[in-house]
């Protein structure tokens, strides 16, 4: 069985970002006081908003990417797998995004992502979800949680 308890967890101390995120909209639901390697635009940051806002969500992590001891990771064939952005539910569950523009929603690198995502929730026990929106489509993180 997989959990994150085992898998990773988040040191409330440490959170080596490499920019900090400026933009005018104050994160309120962030793991960390600040949020790292964030542009204050674009579809990533729709998607930060995105989940700071759901009210399912208890806080969430911009995960940094090739940070192992700090960071979130799954193994692919070749490297490792650092997902955006990864939430602890209210409920308990875990949820684990990784977002993915339309135009590269279907290349072959996502497709093994969604893959190995969708392996890591089945192996969870119902505890872990994986998604991947296809492009804009936040509505599927809604629909997953739920």
């Amino acid at each position: 069985m997989v959990t994150p308890e085992v898998c990773f967890s988040f040191n409330p101390l440490e959170y080596p970002y490499n920019t900090r995120y400026q933009g005018r909209y104050q994160f309120q639901n962030h793991y960390y006081k600040e949020v790292g390697n964030l542009k204050d635009t674009g579809e990533e940051y729709d998607c930060a908003v995105f989940l700071d806002t759901m009210p399912e969500v208890k806080y969430w992590v911009r995960n940094i990417e090739k940070r192992e001891r700090h960071s979130f990771s799954l193994q692919t064939t070749t490297d490792r797998f650092y997902p955006d952005f990864v939430c602890m539910l209210k409920d308990g569950r875990y949820l684990v995004v990784e977002y993915k523009g339309e135009d590269r929603w279907s290349n072959d690198d996502s497709r093994e992502k969604r893959d190995l995502g969708g392996l890591y929730e089945m192996r969870s026990g119902g505890t872990c979800l994986f998604i991947m929106p296809k492009g804009k489509d936040l509505q599927a993180i809604t629909d997953k949680v739920r």
